[in-house]
């Protein structure tokens, strides 16, 4: 079997959140990966990664009726996914009722930029603006025609 590449690995990720497990998610990360959050939140390592996105299994509490009432990933109406190198994923996500993360407001709408070493997931960092991500990443937002 072939070593994911990092749209594989957050692609799967992404899956098995859908899902609803929270085990096959966990084989994304590498064990000592990092995730900075909105706000100054922060984790440091695969337990804690996992203990912030159980959250993501229940509807936000700003609009419930917008959202998905059994287990998986919060309804998001768009989802952007962008590979700008070999080892970095820019996902964003659309998200009618998420109005702030950890006092940051994100006017629904969040990314997240995703850096991946040997099929695993190593790195993620919040952003509130897809600008943001994409210089963080050093990376252009595709040109869509």
């Amino acid at each position: 079997m072939h070593e994911p590449n990092a749209m594989e690995a957050v692609v799967g990720w992404l899956d098995a959140m859908r899902r609803g497990d929270i085990d096959a998610a966990a084989e994304w990360f590498d064990p000592e990966v990092s995730w900075r959050g909105l706000g100054g939140a922060a984790c440091r390592n695969r337990v804690d990664v996992l203990e912030m996105l159980s959250d993501s299994f229940f509807p936000c509490p700003e609009d419930p009726e917008s959202f998905e009432l059994e287990p998986g990933l919060r309804g998001a109406e768009a989802v952007e996914l962008v590979c700008p190198d070999a080892q970095t994923v820019i996902l964003g996500a659309k998200v009618a009722g998420l109005s702030e993360v950890n006092g940051v407001s994100v006017d629904g709408q969040l990314y997240n930029v995703f850096n991946v070493r040997r099929g695993r997931i190593v790195e993620v960092t919040d952003f509130a603006r897809r600008g943001e991500a994409f210089a963080s990443a050093d990376a252009h937002a595709p040109g869509w025609l």
